[in-house]
């Protein structure tokens, strides 16, 4: 995360796809590690390991998966104001 912010103040544009892959290749490694924990014994270690990788990596599907919600909802808003307003146009005045 420290690398991101940094990255988003200071660094060069064409540089975020390399930023991006470096995430989750550490979040891989995480969640690997977990694995590898958990056949050891280390239920907890394991556990702890998973949910870091894990969470490293949805840091960058998080903002993917909030613009979906909106543009869904932006498209739900949309349909409903054309459904009012095409059943207030077949309405006759008065």
């Amino acid at each position: 995360m420290v690398g991101g912010a940094y990255e988003a103040a200071f660094g060069p544009s064409d540089a975020h796809p390399i930023l991006a892959a470096v995430i989750l290749f550490a979040g891989a490694v995480l969640v690997a590690a977990g694995l590898f924990a958990a056949r050891r014994n280390s239920p907890w270690l394991a556990v702890a390991l998973v949910t870091l990788g894990a969470l490293v990596v949805g840091t960058i599907f998080f903002w993917t998966i909030v613009m979906l919600i909106a543009a869904i909802a932006l498209i739900v808003l949309f349909v409903l104001n054309a459904r009012r307003g095409s059943s207030a146009a077949a309405k006759p005045a008065g």
